[in-house]
């Protein structure tokens, strides 16, 4: 089994301290994409010479169609996990969250399942083969996304030893084998140290999808959501004229594993969304 990434979401460019052309690109990428932060891919992209600037100039096109914003309610309805069996504002929880902490926690949450929803499928469509078919339709229309500010993302620095293994705990979601589990110890998705300002938040979403974990249900879920991805990233192509932009082989490469690899962004696709339940869910009881 190949570990597929070829960058680490610890070490790549920092978003707040980018400057020139890729202070101005991540700018743009929020805007387009309306979410307040940029996920790992393009910071990755951004640490290699030209790269976000030419990738992000080659799929921003399928961004601004609106498709992907039409196609990712499909995508989380069809991959969605079930919600553990307990409230995260219950008085028996132990969590120690008041109303504000679950508010930042949901904002966190909510920016990192749009942003890393619309990059899996419109990546897709930007490596899927052209195809026949008739173009898609997006909605008139998207819908209104807080851009307002986040509480900061932490480097591995400002997290102490005992929250950074309750952050590498939570990333084992989603990993199918102790070789996964090994690996990913060493590369942490980002929305894990975004919430490691509350880590009895981190312990909770461990236990409460663990069971799913063993079952391989997140697995498997995250396989069907590359699945869709592609597919829908096939239905896509057609409503674009090919992308006349040579991109190096090592970029292609790093987009082709982060559509195609249910252990990359397809995961994380999965599990936001259902701690996105859940809080959601916790709010009406």
């Amino acid at each position: 089994m190949a570990l597929d990434f070829n960058y680490d979401p610890v070490t790549v460019t920092d978003e707040a301290t980018a400057t020139g052309i890729t202070a101005d690109v991540f700018r743009d990428i929020r805007q387009t994409m309306n979410i307040p932060i940029v996920t790992s891919i393009w910071r990755a992209l951004a640490s290699w010479d030209n790269c976000l600037e030419e990738t992000w100039n080659a799929v921003k096109p399928i961004y601004l169609s609106r498709l992907p914003d039409t196609l990712l309610p499909e995508l989380f309805r069809k991959t969605a996990l079930s919600r553990p069996n307990w409230s995260l504002d219950h008085p028996t929880s132990g969590l120690d969250l008041d109303v504000q902490d679950l508010h930042n926690i949901e904002a966190i949450v909510n920016a990192y399942n749009r942003s890393n929803g619309l990059n899996l499928i419109a990546l897709a469509a930007f490596v899927s083969p052209l195809t026949e078919g008739v173009p898609l339709s997006a909605k008139s229309a998207s819908a209104h996304h807080s851009l307002s500010p986040l509480k900061p993302l932490l480097s591995r620095d400002e997290i102490d030893d005992q929250t950074w293994a309750l952050v590498q705990q939570a990333n084992s979601l989603g990993t199918s084998s102790s070789a996964d589990q090994t690996f990913y110890q060493d590369h942490i998705a980002t929305l894990w140290r975004h919430l490691a300002h509350w880590p009895t938040f981190l312990s909770a979403v461990h236990e409460g999808f663990l069971p799913q974990q063993k079952s391989e249900k997140i697995h498997s879920m995250s396989l069907k959501s590359t699945t869709l991805a592609v597919e829908m990233g096939a239905q896509m192509a057609c409503s674009f004229k090919p992308t006349e932009i040579a991109l190096p082989p090592k970029v292609l490469e790093t987009i082709h594993n982060y559509v195609h690899s249910p252990r990359q962004v397809a995961r994380m696709v999965v599990i936001g969304h259902g701690i996105s339940n859940w809080l959601d869910h916790s709010k009406h009881q």
